[in-house]
């Protein structure tokens, strides 16, 4: 547990820890974005236009799932 870690943490007051709590997820809105690299967004843009321009072209994933496992075993 990270708390373990930090013993100061540890003796604070209730209040302090929570408003330590808030602060961090306060701080943390947003730190999930991740840059995603623009060959890839590129990719990712041609194979949505691709299904929208034709969505009878794909395969369920059970259809996929059972491709996989003739190739490769279970």
């Amino acid at each position: 547990m990270i708390l373990e870690l930090l013993p100061d943490v540890q003796r604070l007051p209730a209040s302090q820890k929570r408003k330590l709590a808030e602060e961090l997820l306060s701080e943390a809105d947003g730190a999930d974005e991740v840059e995603i690299d623009p060959a890839i967004m590129e990719l990712l843009e041609a194979r949505i236009a691709a299904h929208e321009n034709d969505p009878a072209a794909v395969s369920s994933w059970d259809e996929v799932k059972a491709r996989v496992f003739r190739r490769h075993g279970s």
